[in-house]
């Protein structure tokens, strides 16, 4: 089944998923798993992260360069499909209570009237998929934003409908502490790359614990993104992470998935 929206892009259902298509090009959601621990130190998968992938005649396209050529007219309306078809093909999998992270980037909004259109965009994708706003966790990418005024009314609109905050990438471009301190964040993703430095040394782990210490402290959960060793997993545990995600645990999956048959949910 296709639907065409005035924007020319098309929500397509087929072979047991969900994609998009503007033009020429495919969009296709890919699920990365998001773990935690359960009591007795087991991992236990707790969300998904809705990512992004592109084919343009059937190859893989990057991204960068699809957004640099479809205009930042057309850049709202693909950043809501991208999160359409991200709920429609998490609902497909079974496993209960987890979290599904859903990119928002906030340089896009030009007024409040834009950002109440995608939430309510958003409110109703929700109630249509098998989700709650509970649920679901908006993150604020890492670009910049000009007006804070706009930013602070999309977290309140979008708290007001009970979705869940989170800062992405935390430590890159300006995703920094002004930025916490103005969202007010539920949960804190910090950046792989930032983390990952961080770990090479006794100092740098040090600064690490005492992040995370510090967004405990203001009531925020802490996600390291980005392990991709073995060892890195436990130093992130051991830095405080209440999540983790990583190639060292679980690649993305192209929809249709099968996380939680691979996975399952251990116990809480």
């Amino acid at each position: 089944m296709d639907i065409e929206s005035d924007s020319g892009l098309i929500l397509r259902e087929e072979d047991g998923s969900c994609s998009g298509s503007f033009g020429p090009f495919v969009l296709k959601t890919a699920l990365q798993p998001i773990f935690g621990r359960n009591r007795s130190g087991q991992l236990r998968l707790l969300g998904f992260e809705g990512l992004l992938r592109l084919f343009l005649n059937d190859a893989p396209y990057s991204p960068a360069e699809f957004f640099a050529r479809i205009g930042a007219d057309r850049r709202l309306a693909v950043d809501a499909l991208c999160r359409r078809i991200h709920l429609v093909n998490a609902s497909l999998e079974p496993a209960e209570d987890v979290l599904l992270f859903l990119n928002f980037d906030p340089s896009l909004y030009e007024d409040n009237r834009q950002i109440a259109s995608q939430i309510n965009g958003l409110k109703t994708d929700v109630a249509a998929s098998r989700f709650s706003p509970a649920r679901i966790v908006c993150e604020m990418t890492e670009q910049q934003i000009a007006k804070p005024d706009r930013m602070r009314y999309l977290i309140d609109n979008l708290r007001e409908a009970g979705f869940k905050i989170a800062v992405d990438d935390y430590g890159a471009d300006s995703s920094d502490a002004r930025r916490v301190e103005l969202v007010q964040p539920d949960i804190v993703k910090l950046d792989a790359h930032w983390v990952v430095r961080l770990m090479e040394s006794q100092s740098g782990f040090a600064i690490l614990q005492d992040a995370v210490e510090r967004f405990h402290q203001d009531g925020a959960s802490v996600i390291m993104e980005g392990l991709e060793q073995g060892f890195q997993i436990d130093l992130a545990w051991g830095a405080g992470a209440d999540l983790i995600q990583g190639f060292a645990l679980a690649r993305p999956q192209l929809a249709p998935t099968n996380i939680s048959q691979l996975f399952g949910q251990a116990p809480a």
